[in-house]
């Protein structure tokens, strides 16, 4: 992590996870061009060299830029709380908390139905991915559900850990990055890992809406300075199911056809999918709705703009169940990682 000199220290904190690439790496452009003179951003990524390749980038975009790196694996649950522990040691405060990583594990296009589901409902089937074959039944080493370790549980782990932080900045904000396609239909409490799942991502996805609902139910009993809300980029081009080049660029070609018809959900790049989560920390808190997902959307012409949907099917009840057993983990590892220390 980087040193700062101390007039820098009363400047707003933003984490983004996944900060290298993608609507990542749009939130942290957005965030540069929003109020690049009162933000330090750290790039909360994996990869060290990759972290590296986007940092400098972003530096000749925003030459006046502060940026920090912070290395996390969001699956694997010590390098969670470890590099929460080094964000201790470099900081005060924190402001905007952004639960953007993501994982989508497939092995390709279910070719046989693509023309299928095309032709059944076009739109669905551009907007959603029905037509990916997802991997169902991967554990990572952790014994967790691989797409739920990294999309749901990683960050949650550090919601708990960065705690105190956002508290103190007396308006901390955990801005989740969600999903359009996220549905109560693929969520099952009795498979709450979605390891069993057919559609494993739109669990996590559906997982995360009602976990940051709870979460923000919770924060305001409390009276706990802090507010959890759920974005969705809309459909972007980006490689989270990592499918063949050639893929993206057909796919691509497509989703700017259905843009110029007038369906706005198509944002395409990364810039456009990462407005809504900038809206939320730009918004004053108290017009924050918890209630409704901010939605990234782009009229035909490529003017980007901010939707909200309502959440359907929420139930306290199911998500009170999901939180306390992701509590059940994050205490069990907490416990695991200090006592390596000692």
């Amino acid at each position: 992590m980087k040193e700062f000199e101390s007039s820098e220290c009363d400047r707003k904190i933003a984490i983004v996870t996944g900060a290298n690439s993608g609507v990542g790496y749009g939130i942290v452009e957005r965030l540069l061009e929003w109020d690049c003179d009162n933000l330090i951003v750290v790039l909360a990524c994996r990869n060290e060299a990759r972290a590296m390749v986007a940092w400098q980038s972003l530096l000749q975009e925003f030459p006046k830029a502060k940026m920090d790196i912070l290395i996390v694996d969001l699956g694997n649950c010590k390098s969670v709380l470890k590099a929460c522990k080094r964000v201790y040691e470099r900081y005060k405060r924190l402001d905007f908390l952004y639960c953007n990583a993501g994982l989508l594990s497939a092995s390709g296009l279910r070719w046989g139905e693509v023309i299928t589901l095309f032709l059944k409902n076009p739109v669905n089937f551009i907007e959603s991915s029905d037509a990916t074959q997802q991997i169902v039944g991967e554990i990572n080493d952790d014994n967790v559900g691989l797409v739920f370790a990294s999309n749901v549980l990683g960050h949650y782990f550090m919601v708990r850990e960065l705690e105190p932080l956002l508290k103190a900045s007396g308006d901390g904000r955990i801005i989740w990055t969600s999903s359009g396609t996220a549905a109560s239909s693929t969520f099952s409490i009795d498979d709450w890992q979605g390891i069993k799942a057919e559609e494993p991502y739109e669990s996590s996805k559906w997982a995360t809406n009602i976990a940051a609902l709870y979460m923000n139910e919770q924060f305001k009993k409390d009276n706990a300075p802090i507010t959890s809300v759920i974005t969705s980029p809309g459909v972007v081009a980006s490689n989270i199911g990592n499918l063949p080049a050639w893929i993206g660029r057909i796919r691509r070609s497509v989703h700017y056809a259905f843009r110029f018809g007038g369906l706005t959900s198509q944002n395409i790049n990364p810039y456009n999918g990462a407005i809504s989560n900038v809206y939320c920390a730009q918004l004053p808190c108290k017009e924050l709705d918890p209630n409704v997902v901010y939605s990234s959307c782009t009229d035909r012409w490529g003017y980007s703009f901010v939707d909200l949907h309502p959440i359907q099917n929420y139930t306290p009840e199911t998500a009170k169940i999901l939180v306390d057993r992701c509590e059940a983990l994050y205490q069990e590892w907490k416990s695991k990682v200090e006592a390596e220390q000692d």
